[in-house]
């Protein structure tokens, strides 16, 4: 995963003021031509990241049939790449494959519309059940992305550092995927898939901003949404030990997000608004208290979301920070990207994102 943190005058220089946009897609280790209306859409909240385009050269309109050269490559679970920006082209999604459409219409000729998914899309597909013993989690989670990568459908695997808990993992009746989103969610780790790496890590403890960008200068469309709905002043974890002694654990102070104030600071009233959950995983006190921190932060990362628009820019990803400037205090920031949408059309090269956050 890119840590690294870009200029935007910088990249308005290695692009040519960000002209003659355009894209390259592999599929099957062919490229292809012929192609339109391309998005890539990359999260980072747990869900798969994925692709679609259309493929509009090769159906023969005077034999009647699909071109044999193409139609072969389109096969369910054939590798696919795409590399997107200008001149210079950066990858821009690593996956196979996941579903396709022959399409026919009077008012033009027949195309083939593609979809793509990461390898989070393989994990959804495997249930097979799983009794850790003494097992670490990190290599537990380890083993479980390594299956994509052993299927070709990813490149690599990131875990980043995770403190075991006494309670041996078990997983039964669930895919690999859902389990773990569980597991994310009980370490406020991200699950996401960046390139063909497989990550799963604290990325939001990185506040570094991958970029910064300027109201009307290269950023068309910014939106800024705060809410205080489900925020909470403190969470509450309940358990039991061992010897079934009852154990709890309390996280009342946000820990993500940066500098700024979360809801419960700025609301007075909140502060005492109260979370409270039994888990029969937690087996010492610890234990809790980590659980109840990382639901707080969870709920807190809703506080403020948004999305924006800008000129399209290869080098956002979701899972890293990006800071707005050019405005007041209200507006400039940083804010976590949680999906980010490389869209290449006749109209041009444009990068969307999603994003939210935990303070203002």
């Amino acid at each position: 995963m890119d840590k690294g943190t870009y200029q935007y005058t910088d990249l308005a220089d290695k692009y040519e003021d960000f002209s003659a946009p355009g894209c390259e897609i592999t599929l099957a280790g062919k490229v292809l031509s012929g192609i339109s209306q391309v998005d890539v859409e990359l999260t980072a909240d747990g869900t798969a990241s994925g692709c679609s385009f259309s493929l509009d050269a090769g159906y023969d309109l005077k034999n009647s049939c699909w071109d044999n050269d193409i139609i072969d490559l389109v096969e369910p679970g054939a590798k696919l790449v795409i590399k997107g920006g200008y001149v210079k082209k950066k990858e821009l999604f690593y996956g196979y494959l996941d579903d396709y459409s022959l399409e026919f219409s009077s008012d033009g000729a027949p195309h083939i519309r593609i979809g793509g998914i990461d390898g989070l899309g393989f994990l959804m597909s495997n249930r097979e059940p799983l009794y850790a013993g003494q097992r670490k989690t990190a290599e537990i989670v380890k083993g479980i992305l390594n299956k994509a990568v052993s299927a070709g459908f990813a490149k690599s695997v990131t875990v980043g550092t995770l403190t075991d808990f006494e309670t041996p993992l078990v997983k039964e009746q669930v895919d690999d995927w859902r389990f773990l989103t569980l597991m994310a969610r009980r370490y406020g780790a991200s699950l996401l898939v960046v390139d063909g790496e497989m990550i799963f890590d604290t990325a939001i403890d990185n506040d570094k901003e991958i970029l910064a960008l300027t109201l009307g200068v290269g950023l068309n469309r910014f939106s800024k949404r705060v809410s205080l709905a489900h925020q909470v002043g403190k969470v509450e974890i309940y358990g039991r030990d061992v010897n079934q002694k009852p154990i709890q654990g309390t996280a009342s102070s946000v820990t993500v997000g940066g500098s700024g104030k979360s809801a419960a600071q700025l609301v007075s009233a909140f502060k005492d608004a109260c979370l409270r959950e039994y888990s029969e995983f937690a087996r010492t006190q610890n234990e809790c208290q980590k659980l109840a921190q990382n639901r707080l932060n969870s709920l807190a990362m809703d506080f403020v979301s948004g999305e924006g628009e800008c000129v399209g820019i290869p080098e956002l990803i979701p899972g890293r920070y990006l800071k707005i400037e050019g405005s007041d205090s209200h507006t400039n920031g940083l804010y976590f990207l949680t999906k980010v949408r490389h869209s290449f059309s006749e109209a041009g090269y444009t990068t969307s994102f999603e994003f939210k956050g935990a303070k203002l």
